[in-house]
């Protein structure tokens, strides 16, 4: 059931921007949770005749991670329903409430210092919080004068062999992450270029079409010209080194003019993607010229010392609002294709339909080849 929480949490998270669903989420957690609790409540009560265990799991989940508030609620409630519970069960008077509600706030308290307190790990907060809980238990017993060998033992060392047993999977569900993001990374990597791929393209715009703070997503399609040529003159290995030579100085340019809010991507062979938020069309429309006109000046000078210039072709658009990426990429496609049908080596946006007439935009392949 705790894995189950632990989902739980993930998709409340990610469905945050649907309220009826996230307060549906939110009731499942809630429901599953005391559910949990009840059933340790009658295992830890009825085999070793204490409940301090149940207060485990909301330690547990509170220390997984400090965006999840809502276990800061069934943290300082867990206390309170054992004891009604036990009330209702006639293992305890009410005469004790008051102390009922001392116990939460004195353990919601000391988790509070302990996630707060930034110079420990996440860790180590967590067995002090499970060695507080034992703490408090103890005091528990001894005002209501209920001491027994086996409430004892399980206040310290039964406690004491979950916080190790709880820090382990800690520990190798942190390892797993790392090597899942890791491996997540590597697979939304081309291998050649080391640009991002359609597969981050894509999450990368969800991500954007979801942020509030996005106001613009401008979309590039790219091409570089007769680099089929390339190929078929100078062979695969001259045209990989014209593939990151162009890759590096994309990715360079793009990155240097809109820092945290500009991406480029490879769709495969000579096709590619570039992603600019929150910047307008026509400040990705300048960038581009000065960097075809880069490519005008410099040529590639390649292992065994060619030179070659190229050139390419590129549509840029605006994504409408709550448009599907794949519709926005069509018609970036359908753009460039105008420009391939139309000499190549020049830029069409929506606003520049027509073919510049400026020499240094025109641009062709160097005749070398």
């Amino acid at each position: 059931m705790i894995i189950s929480q632990i989902y739980f949490e993930r998709y409340w998270v990610s469905y945050k921007n649907s309220r009826l669903t996230s307060w549906g989420l939110g009731a499942v957690i809630i429901i599953t949770y005391f559910i949990q609790e009840f059933c340790l409540f009658q295992l830890s009560l009825f085999n070793i005749g204490q409940v301090v265990f149940m207060q485990v799991v909301s330690v547990t989940m509170l220390f997984r991670d400090k965006v999840y508030k809502i276990w800061w609620a069934l943290l300082a409630l867990t206390p309170l329903f054992v004891n009604v519970v036990e009330y209702l069960m006639g293992i305890l008077p009410l005469k004790d409430w008051w102390y009922w509600i001392v116990e939460s706030i004195v353990f919601t308290t000391i988790c509070l210092a302990l996630t707060r307190w930034c110079k420990i790990s996440k860790r180590i907060s967590y067995f002090y919080a499970i060695a507080s809980l034992g703490i408090v238990e103890l005091v528990s017993l001894a005002i209501t004068r209920s001491f027994s060998p086996v409430s004892i033992a399980a206040a310290t060392l039964g406690l004491f062999v979950i916080a190790m047993f709880e820090d382990q999977r800690f520990y190798s569900e942190k390892k797993n992450e790392q090597k899942i993001k890791l491996l997540e990374k590597e697979s939304e990597r081309d291998d050649l270029t080391g640009l991002l791929n359609y597969r981050a393209l894509s999450q990368e715009i969800n991500r954007l079409a979801n942020n509030n703070e996005i106001h613009n997503i401008v979309i590039g399609a790219l091409d570089i010209d007769h680099f089929k040529k390339i190929n078929d003159t100078y062979g695969h290995f001259v045209g990989n080194e014209v593939l990151n030579y162009f890759s590096t100085v994309f990715r360079e340019q793009i990155h240097s003019a809109f820092p945290k809010h500009g991406y480029v991507y490879r769709f495969g062979g000579e096709e590619f993607t570039i992603v600019v938020s929150n910047h307008s069309l026509e400040e990705v429309y300048q960038l581009l010229q000065s960097i075809e006109k880069f490519f005008n000046n410099k040529s590639i000078v390649t292992k065994e010392g060619m030179k070659l210039t190229i050139s390419f072709s590129c549509s840029l658009t605006d994504r409408l609002n709550d448009e599907l990426l794949d519709t926005t990429l069509k018609r970036a496609d359908k753009m460039l294709y105008s420009v391939k049908n139309n000499g190549r080596g020049w830029i069409v946006t929506d606003q520049h339909h027509q073919r510049p007439q400026k020499p240094s935009l025109e641009r062709k392949i160097n005749n070398n080849y």
